[in-house]
């Protein structure tokens, strides 16, 4: 407002507050004297009550006639479903020509190949790839099929075998993807009350299956075991102050963690499981056929039996070059997923 209105303002003000002076001079009601600037004063009060009072405007609804409809539609510019495209946008993406082993074929052109998880060179490999050609002469594809129902094979039971020996675990169970791995055997142990305490930093297939379990899920600071210790001592004196009904609890955590590459203490871990009385998942897919003099992974790496894992899960398609993922442990374990029909 310019200081020229605000003063037009105030000198009308006074004009009237001097017009209804002289007529109310010397007036006195009930002993209080009125003058022009208790009428205005009263005026005004009155005027706000009666705004407030007043219904709001709104216009009569109606509905839109078909010309008005048409109209609408006439005049309306959706917005694109994508940003308008570029020369970059346009460029064809690399197309793999051969098998993905460390030197490999793109578009025509020999590169190395820095991408993949093939940590042994196993894709492309001479005995792999007979034994993969005689699988498909005697079996085809795949069992169409549930393993369930009718499609375990003879070949499932000899793999899980094998690991079973080779990791010296009393049994396994396989899953045909490896990022569901984890995702499917966290809720088959894990309900709603249990508690799961996790690395921050675990992968997308982890973190599914915390969501899956609907468990209470508490994360601990990636890789810090002072924050982990913490938050068990933090659960063991709820424990003493109510009593609880008994429910499971879980450690988990990765052995590599994909998302950063750092690995996890694990006679730390071990070290708190036992002190907090707690269960421990570890997933060893980046680190099963890496770690170890012989490749059997963290606990190998640390000298620590397997038998204190509880659980063991990992993807098949990072050092051993295929497809699919297991879960190794005791009998139990492993007869839980099968009974549940977990094991795909």
């Amino acid at each position: 407002m310019s200081s020229g209105l605000q003063i037009g303002i105030m000198d009308l003000m006074n004009h009237l507050i001097g017009a209804l002076d002289a007529p109310f001079a010397g007036a006195v009601v009930f002993g209080v004297h009125f003058d022009g600037h208790l009428v205005v004063e009263a005026l005004l009060v009155a005027v706000i009550v009666f705004l407030l009072f007043q219904k709001s405007y709104q216009p009569q609804k109606r509905p839109l006639t078909r010309k008005e409809i048409d109209q609408l539609c006439d005049e309306w510019v959706p917005e694109p479903l994508h940003p308008a495209i570029t020369m970059e946008m346009e460029i064809e993406p690399p197309v793999l020509e051969s098998d993905a082993g460390p030197r490999t074929m793109v578009s025509g052109k020999e590169v190395i190949n820095l991408a993949s998880s093939n940590y042994l060179g196993l894709i492309g490999h001479g005995k792999i790839t007979e034994a993969c050609d005689a699988a498909l002469k005697k079996y085809g594809v795949g069992s169409c099929g549930p393993r369930g129902f009718y499609g375990t094979i003879d070949v499932h039971l000899d793999c899980e075998a094998r690991i079973s020996k080779f990791l010296g675990t009393p049994d396994s169970i396989l899953y045909s993807y490896g990022l569901a791995t984890a995702s499917s055997v966290i809720p088959a142990f894990c309900k709603r009350g249990d508690i799961i305490i996790a690395d921050e930093g675990v992968h997308w297939g982890i973190q599914n299956g915390l969501f899956l379990s609907r468990s209470t899920v508490k994360l601990f600071k990636h890789n810090d075991m002072k924050a982990l210790e913490n938050i068990l001592e933090e659960i063991a004196l709820e424990d003493k102050r109510v009593k609880k009904v008994l429910n499971r609890r879980f450690i988990v955590v990765e052995a590599i963690y994909q998302n950063s590459g750092q690995m996890v203490p694990l006679d730390e871990i071990i070290r708190l499981k036992e002190k907090y009385k707690f269960r421990v998942l570890v997933d060893e897919s980046n680190s099963f056929g890496v770690l170890g003099k012989t490749g059997r992974g963290l606990t190998e790496h640390y000298g620590i039996p397997i038998q204190k894992v509880d659980i063991i899960t990992a993807g098949m398609g990072y050092a051993l070059a295929t497809t699919g993922g297991f879960c190794t442990g005791s009998a139990k374990v492993v007869d839980h997923q099968v009974c549940h029909k977990y094991g795909v």
